[in-house]
């Protein structure tokens, strides 16, 4: 049994399925104009994986908030201050929508990164500073944006595109 079927996971980039520990995303420039030709995706996360998946980061995340919020007169998130800082459990069952906004907005990178630890990759350890024998050059498909995440059928669905390609990091020595 792989972990997509173990899980319910399932990703479909331009209507085929696309293996979840080759899916990655844009960590800067996110959603930025892309030279590469860009192709629709679709992810889908059953509601019961997306709390196991994201519990850690997600509670840094409310952490950093509530701290922000008692340090300064502004909240950044009001909605989550006034729903109480809940946690992801608590969202899925009364504040959908604002979830949807904070792993739109906020979260996608550490559901990707979950998501690929747990359906098995491990990127390659460098032995110094700009190895470039320990670059990560797998084949992949990149997120370059979401552009919505909604609820149906018990599942997260995000939705949006990104571009195929080969990641290789190309650092100086």
């Amino acid at each position: 049994m792989t972990f997509e079927q173990e899980l319910g996971i399932r990703c479909d980039v331009a209507g085929r399925p696309h293996a979840l520990a080759f899916l990655g995303c844009c960590d800067l420039n996110y959603g930025q104009r892309c030279a590469l030709p860009l192709h629709p995706f679709r992810l889908r996360v059953p509601e019961g994986a997306l709390a196991g998946l994201l519990d850690a980061p997600f509670n840094s995340f409310i952490q950093t908030c509530r701290e922000d919020d008692l340090q300064y007169e502004e909240s950044d998130l009001p909605e989550l201050k006034d729903a109480g800082y809940p946690g992801i459990t608590a969202m899925l069952g009364g504040h959908r929508p604002l979830l949807a906004g904070m792993l739109l907005d906020f979260m996608i990178g550490d559901l990707l990164a979950a998501i690929g630890r747990a359906s098995g990759y491990r990127a390659p350890d460098a032995r110094y500073w700009g190895d470039v024998a320990t670059a990560d050059r797998r084949a992949y498909f990149t997120i370059n944006q979401v552009h919505t995440v909604s609820f149906a059928d018990g599942h997260a669905v995000f939705e949006g595109e990104g571009y195929y390609g080969v990641y290789v990091i190309w650092l100086t020595q």
